[in-house]
């Protein structure tokens, strides 16, 4: 049996071993973290603590106003922008993954403050394996899909505040908060829960003048986004999730699922159970 040698001063031994493990194995899931290119996170201007090492389960972001007290972004910030409120199609958005990052970062419900940190796994942080998103990603505050409320076709909310994918032009830092335009929205079913993902474009985006409904959405985007919701999990071996629709619902049916989440989460807020 001939050992592999390592060139002298080319690498140390444990590195040789690893590599020749690669090799023989190079399909083992195992690899993907020693693929990925160790960076910070992309983060807005503003007041935000972070505590942790980023990549690792520690990692927290924290939400603070002016004075320097930590604030809940699911809670504290504002659905609808100052003087807007449901009868327009304006609301705040808060960045949680950047248009081609991979990390899957996200507020975290059960933490006081609902600071924003990377999902785990079997405590091994996520990373999205089905191709770059392609749009930002994020929530709707004070929204919450009460898990006791069922739909038309008796799927329960999932418990979340809604889900919203942003389309415009620009990458947008985690934890911007941003006006965008309501241009339709998906109804996701897992594992017989409804998760509603809200479509928009920041209204300030060039693009954002031209577009008020699905029908003004490049044909390759609404094809491009339904693919990825349905087929995202199975990157992670799971089964392809299920769309209600292929085809995108327009804003009026995106706005009413908006205002009856709003309602829930004030419901919810005052029974004390969010």
């Amino acid at each position: 049996e001939t050992k592999p040698c390592i060139p002298n001063g080319f690498m140390v031994k444990r590195g040789w071993e690893l590599m020749i493990q690669y090799y023989q194995d190079p399909k083992n899931q195992q690899w993907i973290g020693y693929s990925r290119m160790m960076s910070e996170p992309l983060i807005a201007p503003g007041n935000f603590v972070k505590k942790g090492t980023f990549g690792k389960p520690s990692w927290t972001l924290y939400f603070q106003n002016k004075e320097g007290e930590n604030i809940s972004p699911w809670h504290d910030l504002q659905l609808y922008p100052s003087g807007a409120d449901a009868s327009g199609r304006i609301v705040n958005m808060m960045v949680e993954i950047p248009m081609g990052r991979m990390e899957k970062l996200e507020v975290n419900k059960e933490e006081k403050h609902n600071p924003i940190k990377q999902d785990v796994k079997k405590n091994k942080p996520r990373y999205y394996k089905y191709g770059v998103p392609f749009f930002n990603y994020g929530m709707l505050p004070q929204t919450w899909e009460d898990p006791a409320k069922k739909d038309k076709d008796g799927h329960m909310g999932d418990g979340d505040p809604l889900d919203v994918m942003e389309i415009g032009s620009k990458q947008l830092p985690t934890g911007t908060v941003v006006q965008v335009k309501v241009l339709g929205v998906y109804a996701l079913i897992d594992q017989g829960e409804v998760d509603y993902k809200i479509i928009v474009i920041n209204k300030d985006d060039p693009m954002a003048s031209t577009m008020r409904t699905p029908d003004d959405i490049d044909g390759l985007v609404t094809e491009r986004l339904a693919d990825w919701l349905k087929m995202y999990k199975t990157a992670e071996g799971k089964e392809v999730n299920e769309l209600t629709n292929d085809v995108m619902e327009g804003p009026l049916k995106a706005m009413s699922i908006i205002k009856e989440t709003n309602d829930h989460w004030k419901n919810g807020r005052e029974a004390g159970t969010i």
